[in-house]
Parts: C-alpha cells; structure tokens; sequence
C-alpha cells in the first residue's frame, strides 16, 4: 500500500511550448518503460510546491506503479504562483490551452502509449474540461475537482471517469463531483463516484493513499485496454 512518505525517485524535466512561453514538464519514468501508458498530473491552485511537493509524491507512487507519469507545470504559461478565484477566472482558457499542448507533446514524445489524465482540485476542473473534449484521453481520475460548464467543451468524448471526493469538502462541494458525474453520463462515458466520508478538501494522508491505489486500479483496467 501507498505509504506517500516523499521519496526521490528518478526523474527527467523537459519542456514544451505553449502560447509562446516555456512550460516545464517533471517526467517520471516507469520501471516497465516504453510499453507503459502515461499519465498527465494535474496540479491544484497552489502550484507544485504545495504542502512538500505532496503531487509530486503522487505523481512518483503511479510511476512506480507501471506508469510513465507526467506532471504539467502549467502555471509557467500565465507566470502564476498560486491561484485565487480571480486568477482562475482570468486564466482558465490559456491553462485549458496549455494542458491541450501538453496531452499532444506527450502524444508526440511517447505515440504508442494511452494517455490517462489524473488532476487535483484547479487541475481536476482542467483535466475533466480537456478529457471531455479529447478523444486522445483515454481514461481520467479526477480528485476533489469538478466541471466548470463555462470552461467545458460543448462536444463531448465518451470516456471512463473515476471521481474521488470528500463529502467534508467546503471548497469544492461534493456536489461539483455529481455535477461531473451527471456530466459524462450525458456524454456516453462511464463514470464512477467514490466519496470519502467526513474527509474534506485536504484529506488525510489514508484517504490520499486510497487514491493512489483506486486511481492506478482504474488506469490498469483502462490505460492497458486502449
């Protein structure tokens, strides 16, 4: 099981171009190497270094399990540090943009691999706006994020969806996790809503350990099969 204690482990950072500005991209290659899938991480409002770099953790406990894992500094495009409802509202489009030009970076870097998408909080709006609307997302896990229908894509791919929430949670109501929910049901895909009672926007670290586990379960079943 996850223990999510922080732990280097190997690690490469690139970079890509996104409306005329460097995006830096931390890769965190899996032990099966180029047969793996990848997975693009999303990053929540405080950016990467929030809480000891606790996404990176993340990012490097799906590595380690079978997956070449991917994690999108996309504040680089608008120069963000950490991001307010203003900033969000501002910059919503050019972030969309950037994980857009990331998913195709990826495609073109690794064009074997099926691409799954796993986004927290700021980055699990984004990724389910992008994975909604890009049919080279295979698969998504979306934690403590929603779906903002402003932002969201009116054509929309079907896809398998795993929505993590805590029902405690005042930042973003368990109800933007049902509204998403509701949302690929509409468009043909396969969601599936597991919520962690009394766990709020921050959870415990269990409850971020259980999602380590139920996310890589969901990519294995439908990263392997595309």
């Amino acid at each position: 099981m996850p223990t999510l204690l922080h732990a280097e482990s190997a690690r490469s950072i690139d970079s890509f171009q996104s409306g005329g500005k460097r995006i830096r991209m931390e890769t965190f290659p899996s032990p099966a190497g180029e047969k793996s899938p990848s997975i693009i991480v999303l990053h929540g409002s405080t950016g990467v270094e929030f809480a000891s770099r606790f996404i990176v953790t993340l990012a490097q406990q799906f590595a380690r399990q079978g997956f070449t894992v991917h994690l999108v500094h996309y504040f680089d495009r608008t120069g963000t540090q950490y991001a307010d409802d203003n900033a969000m509202r501002l910059s919503a489009q050019a972030w969309l943009k950037t994980v857009r030009d990331a998913v195709a970076y990826v495609h073109t870097q690794r064009p074997g691999a099926a691409i799954g998408l796993f986004g927290y909080s700021l980055g699990g709006y984004l990724s389910a706006a992008e994975c909604l609307g890009n049919p080279q997302i295979s698969a998504a896990v979306i934690l403590a994020g929603g779906l903002d229908e402003k932002t969201a894509p009116k054509d929309r791919h079907a896809l398998p969806v795993l929505i993590l929430h805590g029902s405690a949670d005042t930042r973003v109501p368990l109800a933007e996790g049902r509204k998403l929910e509701t949302a690929v049901k509409e468009a043909g895909g396969a969601p599936e809503l597991h919520v962690y009672p009394g766990e709020g926007h921050i959870m415990s670290l269990p409850a971020y350990a259980d999602a380590v586990l139920r996310g890589t379960a969901f990519f294995k079943a439908h990263l392997a099969a595309s």
